[in-house]
């Protein structure tokens, strides 16, 4: 459970100072604190209670503390090498010193600094103790005008050092409701007890965002090229993404998903307001997935009988319109010839290729570029003529 701090004290004068903390990092980058289930080609479960049960363990490491504070009583340091955070209380500052991840830091630039600032503060403080002094002076400077009450969140995680450390993960609105994995998980199992039985494909939680991928289908059905039908769970408890339930389809050869191109086979939730909505939500969504995704695999097969006369300018057309990086673009249509793909020039083999791609970035973007998959096979099966795709028709 959560434990909540309310704003207690005025903003105290600040005098610049260092705090004492071992070397690490400058911000603390995201990580994954989880990633179980299958891998390309084997085939492993888990079941809802036992994510519940990691989760669960988690929470209780974590302790995860929300303050309700303004940003100008909240001091960033960046010297030493680190930037880390100490609240200002009327009699100075806060003894505990705390780490700041980067997802954190984004958020506070946002609410206290100019328009991408924040980078130009942690490039000023590369530049030595000089730049370190002058960027921690600057902080102070402009978070003097931020003094409307926000949700800052944090977690106790282990420095470099070995150290348990708190570390501010997040910073939100007031408004803003918390809805954690394990609440998330919970809801699940007993709101959804269809969704409860299904065997787990992948269980990924980050600093950031969790991820979980079930089968609806007997996993005894399983062939190695052969897609499923899932069902996509996502949550983040740092103001990243709302809660999500998703229709999708998934290959054990490569273990890429495929979530469906149509925001209609998507249930939303933002993290607003009453949180009760999500739990009275889940139950209808999953009966409702389950068929959306038996229809994603049938568009999927039919991709599979879709010729493309040339599959390299069609994917990169196509991936431009989806606003893909050049980078990305430039893997996906490398990718074409891979032998976990689609046998062929196909609808099929250019969708397989940009969703294994996928899986090279966070699961932020790789549920863009998935999505983006989606959406070319669907343009592509409207196109198709007879059974293909004539690029240079």
């Amino acid at each position: 459970m959560n434990q909540i701090v309310q704003n207690p004290t005025t903003p105290a004068t600040f005098t610049a100072g260092t705090a004492t903390i071992g070397e690490g990092p400058r911000l603390i980058e995201n990580r994954t604190m989880f990633n179980k289930g299958a891998r390309p080609g084997k085939l492993s479960t888990l079941h809802l209670e036992e994510v519940r049960d990691l989760l669960r363990r988690q929470s209780e490491a974590q302790e995860p503390v929300s303050y309700d504070r303004s940003a100008d009583q909240l001091h960033l340091d960046f010297q030493n090498g680190r930037v880390t955070a100490q609240f200002l209380t009327r009699d100075g500052l806060d003894p505990e010193v705390m780490l700041v991840h980067k997802n954190a830091y984004d958020q506070l630039s946002r609410t206290v600094l100019p328009s991408r600032f924040g980078n130009g503060l942690l490039e000023q403080a590369e530049l030595g103790a000089t730049g370190e002094k002058l960027s921690t002076m600057s902080w102070a400077l402009f978070s003097q005008g931020s003094d409307k009450p926000v949700k800052i969140r944090s977690v106790r995680t282990r420095d470099a050092d070995g150290t348990v450390r708190r570390m501010l993960r997040s910073q939100h609105s007031q408004t803003f409701a918390e809805y954690d994995n394990l609440r998330f998980v919970d809801d699940l199992l007993s709101n959804a007890p269809e969704l409860a039985n299904m065997p787990v494909l992948e269980f990924k939680v980050t600093d950031t965002l969790m991820r979980l991928r079930f089968c609806t289908e007997d996993v005894g059905a399983f062939e190695l090229n052969k897609p499923m039908p899932i069902i996509e769970a996502y949550n983040s408890e740092a103001g990243r993404r709302s809660t999500i339930l998703t229709a999708a389809i998934w290959k054990l050869i490569c273990t890429n998903g495929m979530q469906t191109f149509s925001e209609k086979d998507t249930f939303r939730w933002i993290h607003s307001g009453n949180i009760q909505r999500i739990s009275d939500g889940v139950a209808s969504a999953v009966e409702n997935l389950q068929t959306k995704a038996r229809g994603v695999v049938k568009l999927y097969n039919e991709a599979l009988d879709v010729s493309i006369d040339d599959a390299f300018t069609f994917m990169t057309r196509e991936l431009k319109k989806e606003k893909l990086t050049k980078e990305q673009i430039n893997r996906a249509t490398a990718a074409i010839g891979h032998e976990w793909n689609a046998p062929g020039d196909t609808l099929a083999t250019v969708i397989d290729a940009t969703t294994l791609i996928a899986q090279e970035f966070d699961m932020f973007e790789q549920a863009n570029i998935e999505r983006a998959a989606a959406r070319m096979m669907q343009r592509g099966l409207a196109a198709a003529d007879n059974g293909r795709i004539l690029v240079h028709a």
